[in-house]
């Protein structure tokens, strides 16, 4: 993308403009931090934030100079931004790019570590809270959250028939307690069995403190949420549950008739195949270390919302979707899908979604990222 393309952009997770250098760089400083523990990004001085008219910089190389030395002073682990110095219209734009960082999170020293980390939410700068920090720290180790052993459970907290079920359906025998680790399913500690995060979020019995992994359907009557006509939730084990959460989904959504030979027969208007791939995206791409919330599956008159939490991974960006690029969260949780049947190859399901609903002339799905939640919303009405 060209700087006259991102002129046009708006401002976002990885682009922010600035008119000029504020005399004070503690905002400049955040927000690159924030670039750093995140995708990435790309802050570019000289514009108007508002109207995107180019203003330039004067003496750019003293501003290259003190901005590199205020990120050296400023922020830790320490990040080298890449600094340029561009002309456009006859005037100087300064064009600050930073890489994600390697060792997260990133803060600003003089707030310290529990009060300086931010992170970038849309286009502005959030203070990281305590489970944030520890994803940081988690992605920079290389190291995901569902593969967390939980000490408080046991082998026993399985679900024995879900598991012997998928084995069966891949083939296989009903598994020992050594494949399961060889699936990452259990971790051995000290001649124990412990079940990992990935393990109970798709095979676990009931359990009420992995409520948080669940997924409420609810019915709104109407295309707002003041009137709710229906809801009904779904607990972990996830994996045997995900086809019966695709069909009461559908159940809930608008159809339309067609005719197959001389029968009349009755589909959602919304493809079927787009219900299940927001639906097995959302639980298999969440963020798991947000405990404190659930997928919600929201169906109006007019469309249908799937809301998970966590925020796109690694260095994808909204613009990536539908362009096959995928990075995964949750290598376990996706392989077990895979291998279900329940999932296709990686960074494909988007591309098709479009081309259904293009072919429907139905108004092409929205996916955006609205706080630290991802959001895709498919509508079953025409424009």
């Amino acid at each position: 993308m060209n700087i006259h393309e991102k002129l046009r952009q708006p401002e976002s997770r990885k682009l922010e403009f600035k008119r000029e250098i504020p005399a004070k760089l503690t905002d400049l400083m955040k927000t690159i931090a924030a670039f750093a523990n995140g995708a990435g990004g790309e802050l570019i001085i000289g514009v108007s934030d508002k109207d995107r008219t180019i203003t330039g910089v004067s003496d750019p190389l003293m501003l290259e100079e003190r901005i590199a030395n205020a990120v050296h002073d400023s922020i830790e682990p320490m990040i080298s931004p890449y600094i340029s110095v561009l002309n456009v219209q006859g005037k100087e734009l300064l064009i600050i790019r930073i890489l994600p960082g390697s060792s997260k999170p990133c803060f600003i020293k003089s707030m310290g570590l529990e009060k300086g980390v931010y992170i970038r939410i849309g286009s502005t700068n959030r203070i990281a809270s305590p489970q944030i920090c520890e994803e940081l720290r988690r992605q920079s180790l290389g190291i995901a959250f569902e593969t967390e052993m939980d000490i408080t459970k046991s082998a026993d907290d399985l679900d024995a028939d879900s598991i012997a079920d998928f084995f069966h359906h891949i083939g296989h025998k009903a598994p020992k307690r050594e494949s399961l680790v060889k699936w990452s399913l259990l971790k051995k500690n000290n001649g124990d069995y412990f079940p990992t995060v990935a393990g109970l979020v798709l095979f676990g019995s009931d359990i009420p403190d992995y409520d948080f992994a669940g997924i409420r359907i609810t019915r709104f009557m109407g295309n707002t949420m003041s009137n709710i006509g229906e809801t009904r939730e779904y607990s972990v084990p996830i994996l045997p549950k995900t086809e019966d959460i695709c069909r009461h989904t559908a159940f809930f959504l608008r159809k339309e008739s067609y005719l197959e030979g001389i029968r009349r027969l009755e589909r959602t208007i919304i493809p079927f195949y787009a219900v299940r791939e927001v639906i097995v995206n959302a639980v298999v791409h969440r963020d798991y270390g947000m405990r404190g919330s659930g997928i919600k599956i929201n169906i109006f008159d007019n469309r249908m919302e799937v809301v998970s939490p966590g925020i796109l991974h690694g260095n994808l960006d909204i613009a990536d979707l539908g362009t096959g690029l995928s990075e995964c969260r949750n290598r376990i949780i996706v392989r077990i899908f895979r291998k279900s049947g329940m999932m296709e190859e990686l960074g494909t399901g988007i591309v098709r979604i479009y081309e259904l609903f293009a072919q429907k002339s139905l108004p092409t799905p929205q996916f955006f990222e609205q706080g630290q939640f991802f959001k895709a919303v498919l509508h079953q009405e025409k424009a």
